[in-house]
């Protein structure tokens, strides 16, 4: 005995072609940018530390490590929007209580970032990310 052929084969490749279609819909995501830059104390180049971007307004953060000439590049591509900008030194790691407790993560000496571009609170840099490519460079200033 012979089986009917059923038409619900036609019905595959059609919900097939919704479903894709639906979900390549809901992946174009938030606009992005990219972002590179070079980062200098009164005109000199620093060369070691890590530049962070924060968004104070919707959250979320992008950090890049500082090139021994001052550049940086953040790799992933970041969010449009208006971003506070941190500047701080490597860290290092250090046995401050030998034989008490174990080494700890410190900050490494950088009298070339001055400490108010450390911290979110106090630091006066800023860079407003727009689609495609972005330069910012970032001279600090050792005064107060």
């Amino acid at each position: 005995m012979m089986r009917a052929i059923r038409p619900c084969f036609v019905a595959y490749p059609i919900l097939a072609a919704i479903i894709l279609g639906g979900a390549a819909a809901g992946c174009s995501g938030p606009r992005t940018g990219d972002v590179k830059g070079k980062v200098s104390c009164e005109g000199k180049a620093v060369t070691e530390g890590l530049v962070t971007l924060l968004n104070p307004k919707d959250g979320g953060s992008y950090e890049a490590q500082i090139n021994s000439d001052g550049t940086y590049a953040i790799k992933n591509r970041v969010v449009v929007g208006e971003y506070l900008v941190v500047i701080t030194p490597p860290m290092i790691i250090v046995d401050t209580d030998p034989g008490k407790s174990p080494p700890a993560p410190v900050e490494k000496p950088a009298p070339n970032i001055p400490q108010k571009y450390r911290q979110q609170g106090s630091t006066t840099l800023k860079a407003e990310v727009k689609e495609g490519n972005n330069t910012f460079e970032f001279d600090m200033t050792k005064a107060p």
